[in-house]
């Protein structure tokens, strides 16, 4: 057989060339595939790291308002340590004049209480030595003062030392030996001596 009688396979006319067509759009697709995956990956780390970056100044400048409120709060406690010890120091000042004071209200008292018993403001019975002191009252008057010293408090006529109606300023001495003495409408009565 001769190379020339070989039949010659027929072409399909439909056929087409497409081969090298098809692997240039194959080509085409997976090239777009490849570029795509490395933008989307490069944008993906760009977001990340803005992502990154926008916590790490959040979280720098919390630790920056945390490390300033640290230094108010040891500032204000620095300033309650001061006012704490000058109230502690004023407050043993107080303590201080308080005792002093204290004692010399003591040290008053009995004058205090005598000077009360010195004074009659209102009618009434009044013991001598106890509500009052023996001595010589004087009346700052009234209207139909009465008085009347006593040698005891049983209300009998023998019981009456002296006594007196007056109208204005009355003078009468009471004894330590009397045992009471009884004003009405006479006002107050003062201790002259």
């Amino acid at each position: 057989m001769n190379d020339m009688n070989l039949p010659v396979p027929e072409q399909d006319p439909t056929a087409s060339p497409a081969t090298p067509k098809r692997w240039r759009w194959i080509t085409a697709v997976v090239v777009a595939v490849v570029v795509g995956a490395a933008l989307g990956t490069a944008v993906a780390k760009a977001t990340e790291r803005d992502v990154l970056a926008e916590r790490t100044a959040a979280l720098e400048q919390r630790e920056a308002e945390v490390a300033q409120r640290d230094t108010d709060t040891a500032q204000k406690e620095d300033s309650l340590s001061l006012r704490s010890d000058g109230l502690d120091t004023r407050q043993a000042e107080l303590d201080k004049i308080s005792a002093d004071l204290g004692r010399r209200e003591q040290a008053l008292l009995p004058k205090e209480q005598a000077a009360a018993r010195s004074k009659i403001t209102k009618d009434g019975i009044y013991l001598v030595g106890k509500d009052i002191e023996p001595g010589t009252y004087q009346t700052s008057g009234g209207s139909g003062c009465y008085w009347q010293r006593s040698s005891g408090t049983s209300g009998d006529f023998d019981d009456i030392l002296a006594n007196g109606n007056e109208s204005g300023q009355a003078i009468v001495t009471i004894a330590a030996s009397d045992v009471a003495f009884t004003t009405k409408r006479c006002g107050s009565w003062q201790r002259m001596s």
